[in-house]
């Protein structure tokens, strides 16, 4: 019989306790008065003094700051290629040459026809100047009375054909050095260079391979300068421009902060995810970050430096104001203020004013007590400043 009634005597004795604690565990949410005779014991804390920021945390993957895909502009064969992935090259560098024989010999025909025109040219300008000779002669015997008017027309006329002559001339000179030039740059377009300096980051070509316009023959990327894409909700957005600063870090290097800043925001937002897209430019002057990497962002929106704070759960909403409890009257007793509260970070919020820094708040039973309320401060912990 024992056996039977110790386990009901066990099973009352748990549900009463548990009752209990629903019961007081209803009294603190309801926010329920406690009898004004009773001694509630609290927590409280001192004042802290620190910089509060309002940041904004968001999550990208890096990218290179520029990139460009290497294409050759006329086909041909390749013969030569100068680099390969992971080799740092610099701006005008050749990377591909493609075979050129038949545009050095374009250029060689070109550089003969210039030297012909050329020649032609200085031989018709010493027609011209035979000409003008002539025609000085011819008008000095006229001036004389010796020459006759009809030798003096003919002079003149020869001078001027002359003359003609060697304009025609000096067009076919002008025709052959644009024939030339053209030539040139056909045989330019035989070496590719490299538009910026960086690094290879991939290459899709081998040597005899056909090289087309519509085919990637290398991938470069600039590094200097890193950037990642993050999408910012619209409630966000507002609070974001270009040039603000910006905190970044990768699981790579786990405690390091790559300074960066806000590059560009996007003028328009997702219908779908209410989201824009915003560029966090990142200085890679040390080379350590690669595109792909995981990056975690924080953005600097408002910064108060040397703010008091206490926790958020020594603030208290009551009848629509944020109040927190004073520990007065040597700690025996609590009054009620108001106060007014600025930025938050993590469990903590700035107190804009309301409360002296010398003054404890009550953290822990903050929501059972009230104006005046008589309290025992246990476990009290020291106040700090940063």
């Amino acid at each position: 019989m024992k056996f039977i009634v110790l386990p009901f005597v066990l099973a009352s004795c748990l549900g009463l306790g548990w009752a209990v604690f629903v019961d007081s565990q209803r009294r603190s949410e309801l926010d329920l008065p406690v009898p004004e005779d009773e001694i509630v014991a609290v927590e409280a804390v001192g004042l802290v003094t620190r910089d509060v920021e309002d940041a904004l945390e968001l999550v990208g993957s890096l990218e290179a700051g520029r990139e460009v895909e290497i294409r050759s502009r006329v086909s041909g064969q390749v013969t030569e290629l100068t680099v390969d992935v992971g080799d740092e090259i610099t701006a005008g560098q050749e990377l591909v040459r493609l075979d050129s024989a038949q545009e050095q010999e374009l250029v060689r025909q070109a550089e003969a026809a210039r030297k012909v025109a050329l020649a032609e040219q200085g031989a018709q300008q010493l027609r011209v100047n035979a000409a003008g000779l002539e025609y000085m002669r011819q008008k000095d015997l006229r001036s004389k009375g010796v020459g006759t008017a009809q030798q003096l027309e003919a002079s003149e006329s020869k001078l001027e054909i002359a003359k003609a002559e060697l304009q025609l001339a000096a067009s076919k000179v002008d025709r052959a050095a644009s024939e030339l030039k053209g030539s040139r740059l056909a045989l330019a377009e035989r070496r590719i260079e490299s538009p910026l300096t960086g690094h290879v980051a991939s290459r899709m070509v081998q040597v005899g391979d056909l090289a087309k316009s519509d085919v990637s023959l290398l991938r470069i990327v600039d590094l200097g300068t890193v950037r990642t894409a993050v999408h910012v909700g619209e409630g966000d957005y507002r609070e974001l421009q270009p040039g603000q600063s910006a905190e970044v870090r990768v699981d790579t290097f786990p405690g390091e902060v790559f300074s960066g800043r806000v590059q560009r925001l996007a003028p328009v937002l997702d219908p779908q995810t209410r989201t824009a897209v915003v560029y966090i430019a990142v200085d890679n002057s040390r080379g350590l970050l690669k595109p792909g990497m995981h990056a975690r962002v924080r953005v600097v929106l408002d910064l108060h430096p040397q703010a008091t704070v206490v926790p958020l759960a020594a603030v208290v909403d009551r009848d629509g104001r944020k109040t927190v409890f004073v520990v007065a009257g040597g700690g025996r007793r609590v009054r009620q203020v108001d106060v007014r509260l600025g930025l938050s970070e993590g469990d903590m919020v700035e107190v804009l004013d309301g409360l002296d820094s010398a003054e404890r708040v009550v953290t822990l039973g903050s929501h059972l007590v009230r104006d005046g309320q008589d309290v025992e401060v246990v476990g009290e912990p020291a106040a700090t400043a940063d």
